[in-house]
C-alpha cells in the first residue's frame, strides 16, 4: 500500500480545488509538448495506434523507443519527440493532432500521481505554465474527469495486476518475463496465438468471443493482460 503523505507535502486530493485552463491564446501554449519524457501505457499504444490505424509493430517501431529496463526488466515504451524541433511528433500549430487519444500523461498535465495514497501534484509552475494563472477554477476530480483520465487508470490498473503479488516493485526480474510483459503493449504479436486452437480452446473462445475480441481493441488488450498473468504465475515460480 502506497505511504501516507506527510501533512507539510503540498499535495492534493480529488477535493482540492486549481486554477488551470489551456488554450491557444497562451505564449506557452503546446511548450509543455516540447523536450519531455513521455512514457506510454499499453492502453495509450492501443489508443494511438488505432486512431493513426497501424498495426502495434508499426507503431512502436516509427513512434517509440521501447526496451527493458536493465535491473528490473520491466518494458518501458517512451515517445519519441522530433529530433529537429524536440517537439512531440503529433503536435501542430493548432494543438495536438491526436487529442482525442493523446496520452494518460497528457491528460493528467498539469497534475501527476504522487506516491502517496490518493494524492496528486503539480509538476509545472506559474512560470513555465502560464495556465496556471487562468481564472478556470477546477477541483481535481472534476478535472480528471473531463479530461476522461478514470478510464486510462481503470486500464493501467488492470495491467499492473498481472505482475504476482509476490513480485516486489523494483526487483529484478528475468528477461523472459520481462519480453511477455511486453506482449501487452504489442499485441500484434500477441493476437497471433489466437490462431492456435489449443489457445482458444484453453481459454474457452468461441466465434462470438473471437469476433468481439477481433472487433474491439480494449477485449483484446483484457484477454493479453489475462494470458501475461497466467505465463508470469507459471514462469516466476522457476526464477
Amino acid at each position: 500500500m502506497p505511504p501516507s503523505a506527510p501533512p507539510e507535502e503540498n499535495l492534493l486530493n480529488e477535493s482540492s480545488a486549481f486554477h488551470f485552463t489551456c488554450h491557444d491564446a497562451l505564449p506557452c501554449f503546446t511548450q509543455c509538448c516540447k523536450d519531455v519524457n513521455i512514457y506510454l501505457t499499453p492502453y495509450d499504444v492501443l489508443r494511438l495506434r488505432k486512431a493513426m490505424g497501424m498495426g502495434s509493430g508499426e507503431f512502436l517501431a516509427k513512434h517509440t523507443r521501447s526496451f527493458l529496463a536493465k535491473r528490473t526488466s520491466i518494458p518501458v515504451v517512451q515517445l519519441l519527440m522530433d529530433s529537429h524541433t524536440l517537439y512531440c511528433r503529433f503536435v501542430t500549430e493548432g494543438g495536438c493532432s491526436v487529442y482525442e487519444n493523446r496520452p494518460w500523461a497528457c491528460r493528467m498535465f498539469p497534475l501527476d500521481i504522487s506516491p502517496y495514497e490518493g494524492s496528486f501534484r503539480l509538476i509545472a509552475g506559474k512560470e513555465r505554465c502560464l495556465g496556471l494563472c487562468e481564472r478556470g477554477a477546477n477541483t481535481v476530480g472534476s478535472w480528471l474527469a473531463r479530461q476522461g483520465a478514470g478510464h486510462y487508470v481503470e486500464m493501467e490498473t488492470l495491467y499492473q495486476s498481472v505482475v504476482p503479488e509476490r513480485f516486489q516493485p523494483g526487483a529484478a526480474m528475468d528477461e523472459g518475463l520481462g519480453r511477455i510483459l511486453f506482449l501487452a503493449y504489442d499485441l500484434d504479436r500477441f493476437e497471433e496465438l489466437l490462431k492456435d486452437s489449443r489457445f482458444l480452446k484453453f481459454y474457452e473462445l468461441d466465434e462470438e468471443k473471437l469476433r468481439l475480441i477481433h472487433e474491439d481493441g480494449e477485449e483484446l488488450l483484457k484477454l493479453a493482460f489475462q494470458y501475461i498473468r497466467s505465463q508470469m504465475d507459471e514462469l516466476y515460480q522457476a526464477f
